[in-house]
Formats: C-alpha cells, structure tokens, sequence
C-alpha cells in the first residue's frame, strides 16, 4: 500500500508541476507502476481493435481477406479492391 501512495503523491507533484523534492526511490516505483499501467492499457487497445476487426468482418462490413492477398497477388491489370464514396 505504501508504494500506491507513493505513485500517487508523485502523480500529484507531476500535476501541481512541483517535481523537483521527488527522489529517486519515488521515481523508481512510479516509473513501475507506470510500465504496468501503460502496458494493461496496450493489451486492452489491442484487443479492442482486434474485436473491432473481427467483428466488421463477421458482419460483412469489410474483407481483410481482399487485403491480404493484394500484396501477394499485385498485378498491373488488377481491378480496384472497393469503390470509395464521392464527396
């Protein structure tokens, strides 16, 4: 508990733009903590876009299987993948 507090009383001098009675112990637990949050925070980003994808595809929205198979089928006589809309 005591390294939450920490984490948080050093966020608090982050906002208030008084860092400089921070030490380096301070830094240390709230460079740990900040990791763990950003990488959660990655994998969950991560996962929504692939549900996103997923899901678009399920639902006939798109074919990510055109765009997989242009790079490995690009011809010059090749016809366009989907029409886009006019402004």
């Amino acid at each position: 508990m005591q390294d939450l507090q920490i984490f948080f009383s050093v966020v608090g001098q982050i906002l208030s733009l008084d860092v400089s009675e921070v030490t380096k112990y301070q830094w240390k637990i709230f460079q740990g903590y900040g990791f763990f949050i950003l990488i959660v925070f990655l994998v969950v980003v991560l996962y929504a876009y692939w549900f996103h994808l997923y899901e678009s595809e399920k639902k006939g929205e798109k074919d990510y299987e055109k765009y997989a198979n242009l790079a490995l089928e690009d011809g010059i006589d090749d016809g366009i993948l989907e029409k886009k809309r006019s402004a």
